[in-house]
């Protein structure tokens, strides 16, 4: 199939990088992607951003392309797969839901995640009291980094995991002075102990 030479021009603009000749080509097929993607989506912003996605896909690779065929092909071939990878996506997670539906509905649940949230919350907030080298320890091992990836050598290795107990004792004994019972206290130590 023949270009014309609007189509020609347009094409050749677009792989020398003209922003002016993006902005033609998004206004001209926005709306017909966006439709496309939308009988693979309910979402009309979700489609949107599928195609504001693929378009910047696209201008990372445009020199690649020789004729608006190609463009097109390319377009309607991402957008595709892009939903789907969101339809597969979302499958997964309505699965999960689905299955732990009863657990995330009890009553278990919402204590057992506003404890360890407000643990954490109060772990951070008395982090600032601890020497540096603590809070240092202490914050790599919060976030789930271990020893090994500290800057510490290996010489210094079981002083960095002392330091890290010492961290962990002080921040219990304020759980301590904050929360009363002793399931509170427990599930502040499995906490403390599942992050490290």
């Amino acid at each position: 199939m023949c270009m014309n030479n609007r189509d020609q021009v347009l094409v050749e603009e677009l792989k020398n990088g003209k922003e002016k000749t993006l902005k033609i080509f998004y206004e001209e097929y926005f709306a017909l992607f966006v439709s496309f993607a939308n009988s693979l989506l309910p979402s009309e912003e979700e489609c949107k951003d599928v195609v504001h996605d693929v378009f910047l896909k696209y201008w990372d690779c445009k020199e690649d392309f020789n004729n608006l065929i190609a463009i097109r092909a390319f377009f309607y071939k991402s957008i595709r797969n892009t939903c789907l990878n969101l339809i597969r996506h979302q499958q997964v997670h309505q699965k999960y839901l689905t299955e732990n539906l009863q657990y995330l509905e009890s009553d278990d649940f919402m204590h057992e995640t506003i404890m360890k949230k407000e643990i954490f919350h109060i772990i951070h907030n008395e982090i600032k009291y601890l020497t540096a080298m603590e809070q240092k320890v202490l914050l790599l091992a919060l976030d789930e980094k271990s020893n090994d990836q500290t800057s510490l050598n290996a010489r210094n290795e079981n002083c960095a995991n002392i330091l890290l107990n010492l961290s962990y004792i002080n921040i219990l004994v304020v759980l301590c002075r904050n929360y009363n019972s002793m399931y509170t206290l427990r599930l502040a130590v499995v906490t403390i102990l599942d992050s490290h």
